[in-house]
């Protein structure tokens, strides 16, 4: 990660790289410890490969789209609803994702958000393959 984000982006992004990984290792190691498998939720099984699918959704991204840490933050907010969210099936355990995420948020990126931020995530251009960003 630390390679990737030394392609060009800003320094203040740069400098975000450990709070990301480290984001994102609590998100796999607390969602494992908190939301074990059920019968009714069979398929809440994590495993390191969705670590990989986080840090493999951050390295896709091009320098021009990625600014300012509040973009940066947003990117990894989208990466880990993509690949951890999705998957939960009750209000109860989103809404468990969403504050767990916010505290993440605060305490390894030291930004603020406001629930907005949770409602409204959008990267990428699916109408233009050859976007920018």
């Amino acid at each position: 990660m630390k390679g990737f984000l030394n392609t060009g982006f800003p320094d203040k992004v740069k400098n975000l790289e450990e709070a990301a990984i480290n984001s994102t290792i609590d998100v796999f190691t607390k969602i494992q410890e908190d939301l074990r498998p059920t019968p009714q939720k069979f398929h809440y099984l994590f495993n390191l490969r969705d670590v990989s699918k986080v840090v493999q959704g951050l390295c896709m991204t091009k320098p021009v789209s990625i600014q300012t840490e509040d973009v940066f933050m947003r990117l990894w907010v989208n990466e880990c609803f993509r690949v951890f969210h999705d998957r939960l099936v009750n209000d109860e355990d989103r809404k468990w994702f969403v504050d767990y995420s916010a505290e993440l948020i605060g305490r390894n990126f030291k930004l603020s958000c406001d629930e907005d931020l949770f409602t409204t995530l959008r990267f990428g251009d699916l109408l233009k393959l050859d976007s920018p960003v």
